[in-house]
């Protein structure tokens, strides 16, 4: 009985969100119907309708069209569910000329149709107050408002009252009356002079308070559970009154002083307590409130794929990841419907989704919905434009290679170009480095030595190697910190070789310069002589003109 009121409590929830105002509306057998003075296009008027479990009147027989009358009460044009399929074009013979009801049939027992244009295009029909004649508008546009129907399994007849008697009805619908013939699940009554108040549950009228659960109870102020009954609780300062759900105010409240967290109340025997909201414990003190963890119980959200979510003085059913409310129902989301997430193939699964690739393709390792293309060889048919032949793709860590016309995508040995510190093992597409044993690989490629185990003096041996996957795009730094030491070392020494042979040239040179002999007939004076020495590269020395007179 419990789900049953709960359900109910949802469904009144939802059905009393309604923000626009209504000129009238009328009740008769398990329906209502009611007028929104809204300016708003078709599609818009009918999701209004919508929101509240309703849809736009269907206008079948002339006792619909009387009920048209009574409500319609301000000059104006007002939207039915009427309409011209899209792409089609009136048609004479048919009662209703070719449209269709919102409903998606053609059924009619009536029509009472003003001026028609014949005119193929976008048309649904409004209603007015004058002769109440169907007239062809253009459905972009905004008219007047819109009458919405709305249909019930259950419903409460109205109360039988006396003479000196009045009632007043609310509807979860937004309207209210004192003449509605019947009145929708959720609608509450409220009786004069006795001052009572009911509401309409299950086809049947029940007095407040009833259910905490539903409207509060029906209470002015609070309602609480005491003895697994409903009471109203007034605030501080007010009693309740005999109706048992309207407060009034009280000159002296024994609970004013008593220091209550939440609510105070008044035993039978006069005697008073204090008593905690829904959701939480009253304290060991009697007076202070503690939060409890409501969904300790699995039986508080027993719908299947619904999980219990516990918030400060209460709970909350909601549904699990993967799937939504649809008509009090914990449903399957498809994830894979429309634009999935998958850039392939997308299986939808309870819950959840599993995404895959196209031959050829493997899912990234960044996101596992994306895919790129894949070699499992050393070498694959590259994949090219149908239409550019000479636009083609590899997988990363390949090139493109031609050979009779035909393109190969050839994997790049990425060790033959020093990525690695230490070891390198070529992978297709990419490579792995490792390091010595004593060494740890740090960022995929550099090897540092392993720092000594506390107390032991000595590097702790490595019994694994550690490898690391890495692709051309992923370049190391071409020279490494002992590298760089190195190269500046030898630098230095090619240096100080070039100075000392050339200090050792000039010393040879000094040897070999002699006093020349003079100059005899046709000596022009620049003989040339070549030195051979059996360590260093034979020196061109230039004979130097005796300078003797």
């Amino acid at each position: 009985m419990r789900d049953i009121i709960v359900m109910v409590f949802v469904t009144l929830t939802f059905l009393m969100r309604v923000g626009e105002a209504k000129h009238n509306a009328y009740c008769i057998g398990n329906q209502c119907f009611a007028v929104f003075e809204d300016p708003v296009d078709f599609a818009t008027a009918q999701k209004h309708c919508e929101s509240n479990n309703g849809q736009l009147m269907t206008v079948r027989s002339s006792g619909s069209q009387d009920i048209i009358s009574i409500l319609i009460a301000i000059t104006g044009d007002y939207w039915i569910g009427l309409q011209l399929p899209s792409g089609q074009c009136p048609d004479s013979a048919s009662d209703l000329r070719g449209y269709r009801w919102i409903t998606g049939d053609n059924s009619t027992d009536f029509q009472n149709w003003g001026v028609i244009d014949n005119v193929c295009s976008s048309k649904c029909v409004s209603v007015s107050k004058d002769e109440f004649n169907w007239t062809e508008q253009s459905c972009n546009r905004e008219i007047d408002g819109y009458i919405c129907e709305y249909n019930f399994l259950s419903v409460c007849k109205r109360f039988d009252i006396k003479s000196d008697q009045s009632v007043l009805y609310e509807t979860p619908l937004g309207f209210e009356g004192d003449d509605l013939l019947v009145l929708p699940m959720g609608s509450t009554a409220t009786l004069n002079p006795f001052d009572s108040k009911y509401i309409c549950l299950s086809e049947q009228w029940m007095q407040a308070p009833w259910n905490c659960d539903v409207l509060k109870g029906g209470c002015e102020d609070e309602c609480s559970l005491i003895n697994q009954q409903p009471v109203c609780i007034c605030p501080t300062g007010k009693t309740l009154h005999d109706n048992k759900f309207t407060c009034e105010v009280v000159q002296k409240d024994p609970c004013l002083h008593f220091g209550c967290a939440h609510v105070c109340y008044q035993k039978n025997d006069s005697s008073i307590a204090c008593m905690c909201h829904h959701g939480y414990a009253l304290a060991e003190d009697g007076k202070k409130c503690k939060d409890i963890d409501d969904c300790f119980d699995d039986r508080q959200c027993p719908g299947q794929n619904y999980e219990c979510v516990n918030n400060i003085g209460g709970f909350e059913c909601r549904c699990q990841n993967g799937f939504e409310m649809i008509n009090d129902k914990c449903v399957d989301i498809d994830e894979c419907y429309m634009d999935g997430p998958c850039e392939h193939m997308c299986e939808n699964t309870l819950g959840s989704y599993n995404c895959s690739c196209f031959e050829g393709y493997i899912a990234t390792r960044k996101d596992p919905n994306k895919c790129q293309l894949h070699c499992p060889f050393e070498e694959c048919l590259a994949e090219c434009d149908p239409n550019e032949p000479h636009q083609c793709n590899c997988p990363e860590g390949f090139l493109v290679d031609v050979r009779n016309e035909i393109r190969f995508c050839l994997d790049i040995n990425e060790c033959e170009m020093s990525y690695c510190d230490h070891n390198c093992t070529n992978t297709y597409g990419g490579h792995m480095c490792s390091c010595y044993e004593g060494f740890d690989l740090v960022e995929g490629w550099t090897c540092v030595e392993r720092e000594p185990s506390e107390g032991s003096g000595f590097t702790t041996p490595s019994d694994f190697i550690t490898p690391s996957v890495k692709y051309p795009t992923q370049r190391p730094s071409t020279v490494t910190t002992g590298g760089l030491i190195g190269l500046i070392v030898c630098i230095v020494i090619v240096v100080l070789v070039m100075v000392f042979l050339l200090q050792h040239i000039l010393k040879r040179r000094n040897k070999l310069e002699v006093p020349s002999a003079p100059k005899t007939q046709g000596d022009d004076g620049h003989d040339l002589e070549q030195v051979t020495t059996e360590k260093y590269p034979k020196p061109v020395v230039e004979k130097v003109p005796n300078c003797h007179t």
